[in-house]
């Protein structure tokens, strides 16, 4: 064996040359010279016979990031992997399994690799006691495979909580309040977050203000306004719904606003700030009319608001459109072309210019 070989004469040279006469410590400078920190590093893993002289656990991380790689994990997201999971899970052996289970959910590649690297420790759980078993209880409530994956990017807690203690629990719950298979299944598609993360009493909390609200929980609405309550906190609730009265709505104008487009609540104080003051005190809303169309404050105040009514307001100034709340709000609505379609191609010696002008800003 040449490597051992070798590693005697380094050993040997090293004790001909003044050693110390301590045997650990002499041989702890040869290991040095020989590439290893020292004795005890150099007995505590298994030495295999490759061209590089690599130890057994360098072989392994070879292999696992060779795995990796095959996954579509950049060696940003490996080291992170590395980071976060423990040891005795990062082998080929074990990984290989979850990973091709991960595929066979996720699709493509890119999709796995966010997903395991944002969150490693599901590589820590059994593929046969706990992923698949937790995948398919998921796949009970959502039906299809692709609304599954959509779930699972978006809480991969999903696949490693504890389904009965934890997820069936809360599941039942809201059946017993009243909220149908469809609702049940359209809160895990697009919040899985407030199943998976929320505690038990916060979902509790939330089912019940949402009916002291008014909410029917039959009704599809119910879902949003307990994504929006589990979501926040009650002082920045109470904070919002009082920033609402400054700009003029009353107890009953928030509750009818919010029973229309709960997620009203979910923007910051910031953009309902700047949103109130576009409509009211640029455009000319009255406070009664953002009631009425509340959805409009979930808009982007620079890249849709302003570029749009810019538009409409010259449109109504020169005598094309009607100068009322529904103009400007089913502009607003429009998709991109067909606002472009319906108010500026229509009219281009008009309203072209001011067009391009404020699209460069919103773009700016």
């Amino acid at each position: 064996m040449a490597g051992l070989s070798n590693l005697k004469r380094v050993l040997g040279s090293s004790l001909h040359r003044g050693g110390t006469g301590n045997l650990a410590a002499d041989s702890d400078i040869a290991f040095r010279g020989f590439g290893f920190l020292n004795v005890r590093a150099f007995s505590s893993v298994e030495v295999v016979e490759t061209g590089n002289w690599q130890t057994q656990d360098e072989v392994k991380l070879h292999k696992v990031r060779c795995l990796l790689s095959e996954y579509g994990f950049t060696t940003d997201q490996i080291t992170r992997v590395y980071k976060y999971s423990p040891s005795k899970f990062r082998t080929a052996e074990t990984l290989s399994p979850k990973l091709a289970f991960f595929r066979s959910i996720l699709g493509p590649n890119d999709d796995v690799a966010r997903v395991v690297a944002a969150n490693p420790q599901m590589l820590c759980y059994s593929l046969e006691n706990k992923l698949m078993p937790n995948y398919q209880f998921v796949k009970s409530i959502l039906g299809r495979d692709e609304l599954v994956a959509k779930s699972i990017r978006r809480s991969s807690s999903l696949l490693y909580m504890d389904v009965q203690k934890n997820l069936a629990v809360k599941v039942s719950f809201l059946r017993e309040s009243g909220l149908p298979c469809s609702s049940i299944a359209k809160l895990m598609e697009h919040s899985p977050r407030v199943l998976a993360m929320s505690s038990f009493s916060k979902l509790e909390e939330s089912v019940k203000k949402a009916m002291n609200l008014g909410f029917d929980p039959s009704n599809p609405v119910f879902v949003s306004a307990i994504r929006a309550i589990c979501q926040i906190n009650g002082s920045i609730w109470d904070r919002k719904v009082e920033l609402y009265r400054k700009w003029g709505w009353s107890n009953d104008d928030f509750l009818s606003a919010f029973k229309k487009h709960p997620f009203i609540m979910c923007i910051s104080e910031e953009k309902i700030n700047k949103g109130m003051d576009v409509f009211l005190n640029i455009f000319g809303f009255r406070s009664s009319d953002i009631v009425k169309y509340s959805y409009l404050m979930l808009l982007s105040v620079e890249e849709r608001i302003v570029p749009r009514c810019s538009v409409i307001a010259l449109l109504v100034s020169k005598g094309f459109l009607d100068d009322s709340p529904s103009t400007y709000a089913k502009a607003l609505c429009a998709r991109e072309e067909i606002f472009v379609e319906r108010f500026v191609d229509k009219y281009p010696e008009h309203v072209l210019e001011l067009w391009q002008k404020v699209r460069r800003k919103a773009v700016v």
